[in-house]
């Protein structure tokens, strides 16, 4: 069962500001990728190439200040560098391999928009998060059925479409928050 929550005016004053901001910058980012997928899809497969590289190399350090002598404590840094050089010199590769890891987490997306929209429930625009939660679910499974082949236009598209529904649904979410700390002035 998810957990209530519950907000102060403060709490819902910062949330209001800062999900709109957020909300504006990933509509734009996901705009731009709507209309450009394949850059958007060796963009992320470049991303997570960095990420596994600097990830590698953070691990691999404190694997030899602290666990220097143990061969497994060595695996994960070796593992990250190599997927993320495998990623850099086969990044066709590495979007499909994207594009699979992107429907599962376009399924943990929407189940995770699942349960903050069950714990906002009593506030306005919690609808909003059930509609991304199924554009999400429509998205993996989207995914899945084109994989591999068309994973080159998906994944980046996909990612686009995500984020710019992440962006309405933050932005409405925002909105609907300064329409409560409205309404609670009105009854004070």
């Amino acid at each position: 069962m998810f957990a209530s929550m519950v907000f102060n005016q403060e709490t819902i004053k910062n949330f209001s500001t800062q999900t709109i901001i957020s909300g504006v910058l990933m509509l734009i980012v996901g705009a731009v990728g709507i209309f450009a997928p394949t850059i958007m899809s060796l963009v992320v497969v470049v991303f997570l190439s960095w990420l596994f590289l600097i990830s590698s190399i953070i691990q691999g350090y404190i694997t030899y200040k602290t666990y220097r002598k143990s061969f497994s404590a060595w695996l994960k840094p070796v593992l990250l560098f190599i997927i993320g050089i495998l990623f850099f010199i086969f990044p066709i590769q590495g979007i499909a391999t994207v594009g699979l890891l992107l429907s599962v987490y376009l399924l943990l997306d929407a189940y995770s928009n699942f349960g903050f929209a069950m714990d906002y429930r009593p506030n306005n625009s919690w609808w909003i998060l059930i509609i991304n939660s199924l554009v999400s679910i429509v998205l993996a499974l989207l995914i899945l059925v084109g994989w591999p082949i068309s994973s080159v236009f998906l994944v980046g598209f996909y990612a686009a479409v995500s984020l710019f529904f992440d962006g309405v649904a933050l932005v409405i979410l925002g909105i609907g928050a300064k329409k409560i700390i409205k309404n609670n002035k009105k009854d004070e």
